[in-house]
């Protein structure tokens, strides 16, 4: 079995911490953990008792991410979607050690980062990178008739929980069908991300389609210990274009 550096840092913390202490729950999050026992299982282990309570202040459980040795529950402040227009979704991450078939609360990391608008929306997920393992965070949203979505990368490394900023909002879906008259001059961008199999790079394809017709590009980023440096190619303009960013 894999043994990264999250399970590393989770299982030499694990006996040193304090219990969790209780927190408040949006009440529409309680059919989540009906459904989820899973879910249910790290919010418990994460907060101990826990409350509900309508408000701004409540945290709304979204994913239980499941790793080689130690799991990760994400969570975010307010419920998804209820936020104001231009309000992302500050996201809470805590990690935790699996020991004798059950959950220990290892480390929070409150407000690591945030996605998407209205207060959220979007996709989470676990994933790992070379001996890392790591979270992706996709949200967007439509302003003036641009809708665009962007992705996020973080790293479990040296004990803590690293963002690898690209300098700049790496766009991975735009189109501006909202924003211009005419139909035909619309342009639309998808594209989808990959890491290599050792972690140091990480590859986009996109699928541009405007009045030029369908053609693909791609842009490869060099992944460094807190950073991610173009290395070959370009972001297309159009994107940034159907995105209302150019």
């Amino acid at each position: 079995m894999r043994s990264s550096c999250l399970a590393t840092f989770a299982l030499g913390m694990a006996l040193a911490l304090a219990p969790a202490t209780a927190a408040n729950l949006c009440p529409s999050a309680a059919a989540d953990l009906q459904r989820d026992p899973a879910l249910a299982e790290a919010i418990k282990a994460a907060y101990g008792a826990v409350g509900f309570v309508k408000g701004e202040g409540c945290i709304y459980p979204l994913k239980r991410l499941t790793y080689a040795d130690a799991d990760v529950l994400i969570a975010q402040k307010g419920v998804p979607g209820e936020g104001c227009h231009g309000c992302a979704g500050v996201l809470d991450a805590v990690v935790f050690a699996r020991r004798a078939g059950a959950l220990r609360r290892v480390k929070a990391f409150p407000s690591f980062g945030d996605y998407g608008s209205n207060g959220g929306s979007g996709d989470v997920r676990g994933f790992t990178l070379g001996a890392d393992d790591a979270i992706a965070v996709e949200g967007g949203g439509t302003f003036q008739g641009y809708t665009s979505s962007a992705v996020d990368f973080y790293a479990f490394r040296h004990g803590g929980l690293i963002h690898l900023d690209a300098g700049a909002t790496l766009l991975i879906s735009a189109d501006d069908g909202g924003a211009v008259e005419d139909d035909s001059k619309t342009t639309s961008v998808e594209a989808r991300w990959a890491f290599s199999r050792d972690g140091d790079e990480l590859t986009i394809d996109y699928k541009i389609n405007d009045v030029g017709g369908v053609r693909d590009a791609r842009a490869v980023w060099s992944v460094g210990e807190t950073k991610l440096t173009l290395k070959s190619g370009a972001v297309p303009k159009e994107i940034l274009h159907a995105a209302g960013q150019e």
